[in-house]
């Protein structure tokens, strides 16, 4: 609240206003799009910072001045409802169980881990980020907590465009170039992006105490990570009623993190046993490529339309581990362990879509989509003793092939109607059947029984539109949250002594049920958003920890737990002063309750229930001077996070960045800083439970400086409007 109360009281000191006329925005009708289903709440006369829509919240990322040179994580810190952790892992409304797409397509670089795709998703290639709370049935049922939809730039202008953009830093280099060439028929696309991350040093400590054994451990940590994205598009007017778009994206992600002289010291009750020294690295590499063939068909009646969409998309990789044990004496090699999983996510997409208006103020809407989709894990341990060759470990629960098929049916059918009057409705239903197999290679070790089922998922979204502009939105929609591969896969990483972490394939999905109720309005030139929201969850997916060999070794893994019932209130603001000054800030409070009711059968050590409050706000701005300069703030801090074990701490993040645009719009030069007042970020968790008790703490060096420019060559007009594409959605898996 505090961000708000700041917005206000600055307001009420500028003398100066924007102007601009707004009577006849204010008087206009909530109405539904033609085509994206739900038109904006136009706010000001100009694209506002942030937009909000009758199902989602669009946050205008192009229009944020202090946003340069990052990636998709940078974005996300911004967005209201958003928080962003210090490993990039994004939660919404204190849930994880959220669905990215890019462009309303989904990707399977974003079910491996969502945080390392948001890395390789340049910052200067979004336009905006689009958090859709309530989702229509056409929207595929999974997302608990609902839908993030990552918009890139797609200029549909006539002439020739070349971007490159730079920057040097002490943690972070990038490089990128992106080019268009639009003609009256046709439009090319083509980009590419480069990232380094470098010098990012730290400390890591653990204690834990399972059975009467204690660990205390402390290591240095530093790691590096280096992305790269290629993207060429093709649009194609065929005539007036006929569209053709093909888009192929690749990227990959290259990722090493070090535990250097990781040093453990045992002790039995307050005894001390022994200790150990080791060195760990730990890397992951991938590569994904997206493809996609839409057609588009309009008739002759205006909001008639037809659509056919295709998408095939495939991650490919290996991650894992090495870790060296030497003697802390005089550090000699006593033996090497390893562990290497090579996978594999596909899927090949099929969706047709179909809409018709019934008069003149209803639409009727119907389709369906067919999803194939197959994971592959194949993984296995190695040991050796000094520096003897590496040799394969036969156990089937170490060294084994784990295959994953998923089919998955929808369909759906939605009514929306725009009465003439303040009032707009829109209801849908949808209902999907997933076809479900696994298996391993070697069946030392039985897979549990994981049954198909199937689903219906309804939607109600109204909205009413009152004078001078405010709004106010009520919804219900029901959710389902499948686990993705991270989640299931049987792989066992054991990195460090004493803690092994492993998917669990026996998890089924997640039911959640969502109403929202929001509040929208305008103040001369301020925008504020209120909105109360209530979750509900059952056979909720949790990380658990829990005591394995002997009760001496902390496994961590995923449980259906049982319940989740989270609500609260989000606030935001934002604020125009002539074109000088903006601000922009919000705060997000909810109070959340996570409850195991027994699902873990036999497991005594997990808690029946923890509950918390969680608070997290945001505060940007942004000063334009004289002659082209610019200074923008950002600031922001995460909340503790509740678990069902324990507590996650809280932590602060800030930038300060000073630009000035090159003579006829050319470019721009500039400087920033990140968290420059204080040596790094410590992020702690605390897990207890009757058997166990583990508190790890994390502290990296995130002071950072850089120095970029981008540049702009060729020049785009304005030709004729495009027509809207339509796009691939499926959004049906957990990510952490």
């Amino acid at each position: 609240m505090g961000c708000l109360f700041m917005l206000l009281v600055l307001y009420g000191s500028a003398q100066t206003v924007s102007g601009v006329a707004k009577d006849s925005l204010k008087r206009a009708p909530l109405v539904f799009d033609t085509i994206s289903i739900l038109k904006e709440v136009v706010i000001d006369g100009k694209r506002a910072l942030i937009e909000e829509k009758l199902d989602r919240t669009v946050y205008n990322v192009e229009r944020d001045k202090s946003l340069t040179g990052g990636d998709a994580t940078d974005a996300m810190r911004r967005v209201p409802l958003l928080s962003v952790d210090i490993d990039g892992n994004v939660t919404l409304r204190g849930s994880a169980n959220i669905k990215v797409l890019i462009n309303g397509r989904p990707s399977t670089i974003t079910a491996n881990n969502l945080a390392d795709a948001l890395k390789q998703i340049p910052l200067d290639q979004i336009k905006s980020i689009e958090v859709i709370t309530a989702p229509s049935v056409k929207y595929d049922a999974d997302g608990s907590a609902g839908i993030i939809n990552i918009v890139l730039k797609q200029d549909r202008l006539r002439g020739i465009l070349v971007n490159p953009d730079m920057a040097i830093g002490t943690r972070a280099s990038f490089l990128g170039i992106d080019g268009a060439y639009n003609n009256k028929k046709m439009a090319f696309s083509i980009g590419g992006f480069g990232r380094a991350t470098y010098n990012v040093t730290g400390t890591y400590s653990n204690v834990q105490t399972a059975g009467s054994e204690t660990i205390v451990q402390q290591a240095a940590t530093h790691k590096n990570e280096l992305t790269d994205n290629y993207n060429l598009g093709w649009d194609y007017d065929m005539d007036k009623n006929n569209f053709l778009n093909a888009s192929v994206r690749y990227s990959q992600f290259n990722s090493h993190n070090y535990q250097d002289n990781l040093v453990s010291n045992f002790y039995n009750g307050s005894v001390p046993d022994s200790t150990l020294l080791n060195q760990v690295a730990l890397s992951t590499q991938s590569g994904t490529v997206d493809a996609t063939v839409d057609f588009t068909h309009t008739f002759t009646r205006s909001r008639r339309e037809f659509s056919f969409l295709t998408l095939f998309s495939r991650t490919g990789g290996t991650s894992g581990f090495k870790n060296a044990q030497q003697t802390p004496a005089d550090d000699s090699l006593i033996g090497r362990l390893g562990n290497d999983d090579g996978s594999s996510n596909q899927e090949i997409t099929l969706q047709a879509d179909y809409q018709t208006p019934l008069d003149s103020n209803q639409l009727l809407e119907f389709g369906g989509k067919y999803i194939i989709r197959q994971v592959i894990s194949n993984y296995h341990y190695e040991m050796a003793a000094g520096n003897d060759p590496f040799t394969v470990e036969a156990s089937p629960e170490l060294t084994n092939r784990f295959t994953y098929h998923q089919n998955v049916t929808a369909g759906y059918l939605e009514y929306t109607l725009n009465t003439r009057s303040p009032f707009s409705f829109r209801a849908g239903v949808r209902y999907e059947y997933a076809a479900i197999s696994a298996g391993l290679r070697d069946q030392g070790v039985t897979l549990p029984n994981i049954p198909s089922y199937g689903v219906f998922v309804p939607a109600v979204n109204t909205g009413w539109r009152l004078k001078n502009g405010k709004l106010i939105k009520l919804s219900f929609t029901r959710r389902i949250q499948r686990p993705s591969i991270q989640f299931l896969n049987p792989n066992v990483i054991a990195s460090d002594p004493g803690s092994v972490a492993t998917g669990n394939p026996a998890l089924g999905p997640e039911y959640s049920d969502n109403v929202e109720l929001s509040y929208n309005t305008t103040i001369k030139d301020m925008s504020i958003g209120f909105s109360g929201f209530f979750r509900h969850t059952t056979h909720a997916i949790e990380s658990v920890s829990l005591p394995v060999g002997g009760g001496d070794t902390i496994e961590r893994t995923y449980a259906n737990i049982g319940k989740e019932s989270t609500g609260g209130l989000n606030v935001f603001a934002n604020l125009e002063v002539g074109q000088k000054l903006s601000l922009s800030g919000g705060a997000d409070l909810y109070y959340t309750e996570l409850e195991n009711n027994g699902l873990l059968t036999g497991v005594g050590a997990v808690a029946g229930r923890h509950a918390g409050w969680i608070v997290s706000a945001r505060l940007s701005g942004g000063y334009t001077f004289s002659k082209g300069w610019s200074l923008y703030l950002y600031s922001y801090y995460r909340g503790s996070q509740v678990l069902l074990q324990g507590y996650q701490t809280g932590f602060p993040y800030y930038s300060l960045t000073l630009k000035r645009e090159l003579p006829k719009k050319r470019g721009t030069i500039g400087v920033g800083a990140e968290n420059f007042l204080s040596r790094g970020i410590s992020v702690t968790t605390d897990v207890k439970s009757a058997l166990l008790s583990q508190s790890t703490t994390n502290l990296n060096h995130t002071l950072s400086l850089r120095i970029y420019m981008s540049f702009t060559f060729g020049k785009l007009k304005v030709e004729r409007e495009q027509h809207e594409k339509k796009a691939i959605t499926n959004d049906d898996l957990k990510k952490q």
